[in-house]
């Protein structure tokens, strides 16, 4: 066991990692006021490079996972972290819809392998009692950094110094932390004998209550990258808001999202997963159907979007990491959060902009968020159909109490 110094040191520079990946993933959103008329773009081109990152993302995540399975999680994590730092600065060079595409798709490969693999290394180097609330930390870290400091900062400094230098800071601050975390990451001590069938893996398509883990991942990245993607334009194109005014609702989301990141994983720890992931779930839908339908001022608006965050973002590492990690055995961890992850963005992240794009073509950008309404609706849905995996509520049996009731 290593000493908990360690342990709190590379859970924070993992988070200091993914707040990188949560800037590069988000930050398109922020630009596009920007970039749509500077490079001519129609709504499909924009959900294209929403989920630019995708499809890369999704297969890295689940090759990642298995790979560093049975090659080690620093093998596979470090370089996976250089790569990002690199493409992101490259996002600054872009001279159009094609460029900019190309250049998220290879970003996407190393965002893919840094969740598979991040998330596994945290749930094997933290103590038994601390591994939900570190991989919330670690979540969070995407919330907090992406999306609160991120829709504040990127929006700033892209009315200061233009969006071309926004991304290449980003990148090297990426890379100080690839250094920081290739001084101090070492082999977690479980990984170091450990092998992984590649049969194992694909058997996890078996578990029922994986499946349904699955779909709801599906529904809660839908959920937030239509939000990440088409929010900031609904306010500044239909709400007729500026882009500072329009950051700072974002920016209010994903702050509250960053305190429902560490607030519902405790809920869970205490209540259960299945019925706080429920009761939030439909919270977020409510609060978000609110906020289309009616012609509020900032503050309600502002309000509304607080309480779809913290509902929604707080979603996020119970549904993607803490259940699928408490449903599957140790060797197989790090395909199993790959393998559902891979769904999840192919799915949420790259078929759903690309839908709500054509939507707003078609239809209109209220449309395009009315999906992220039913996203968390079937989120609701999906985690009843699942085993509660809350270590306090399986010891007591209660979830089998309210199940059979």
């Amino acid at each position: 066991m290593r000493p908990t110094r360690y342990e709190f040191l590379i859970v924070g520079l993992l988070t200091l990692f993914w707040g990188t990946v949560g800037l590069n993933r988000f930050g398109i959103g922020m630009i596009f006021p920007v970039i749509v008329p500077e490079f001519q773009l129609a709504g499909w081109q924009m959900g294209f490079l929403i989920s630019g990152t995708s499809v890369t993302w999704a297969i890295a995540s689940w090759i990642g996972g298995y790979l560093s399975d049975r090659h080690g999680r620093r093998r596979v994590l470090l370089p996976a972290v250089g790569f990002v730092g690199l493409m992101t600065g490259a996002m600054g060079l872009a001279q159009g819809f094609l460029s900019m595409f190309l250049v998220r798709d290879l970003l996407g490969i190393g965002d893919g392998v840094g969740w598979s693999v991040g998330q596994a290394t945290i749930n094997e180097e933290s103590a038994p009692h601390r591994r939900g609330i570190n991989q919330a930390i670690f979540t969070l870290g995407y919330t907090l950094i992406g999306v609160g400091l991120g829709a504040y900062i990127i929006t700033r400094m892209t009315n200061w110094l233009g969006w071309r230098a926004v991304f290449p800071l980003i990148g090297l601050v990426t890379l100080l932390i690839f250094a920081a975390l290739s001084l101090v990451m070492r082999e977690p001590p479980s990984r170091r004998e450990a092998t992984a069938d590649w049969r194992s893996a694909l058997g996890l398509l078996r578990n029922p209550s994986l499946v349904f883990i699955t779909v709801a991942g599906c529904a809660v990245l839908s959920w937030l990258q239509i939000c990440v993607g088409f929010n900031v334009l609904y306010l500044t194109k239909i709400r007729g808001f500026d882009l500072v005014d329009a950051g700072l609702v974002a920016s209010g989301w994903g702050f509250a999202g960053a305190a429902g990141q560490i607030l519902v994983p405790l809920a869970s720890d205490h209540f259960g997963r299945r019925p706080v992931v429920f009761v939030s779930a439909l919270a977020s839908a409510a609060a978000l159907a609110l906020y289309l339908a009616g012609g509020y001022g900032f503050w309600p608006i502002f309000a509304l979007m607080m309480i779809c965050g913290f509902c929604g973002f707080g979603l996020l590492p119970v549904v993607l990491a803490t259940c699928v990690s408490e449903t599957v055995s140790d060797e197989i961890r790090g395909a199993a959060l790959g393998m559902t992850n891979f769904f999840g963005v192919i799915i949420g992240t790259t078929l759903m902009p690309l839908v709500g794009g054509v939507l707003v073509d078609l239809v209109s950008l209220t449309a395009t968020l009315g999906i992220a309404v039913v996203a968390q609706l079937v989120v609701a849905a999906s985690m009843l159909m699942i085993k509660e995996t809350a270590p306090r509520i399986v010891a007591s049996g209660e979830w089998r109490i309210a199940s059979s009731e």
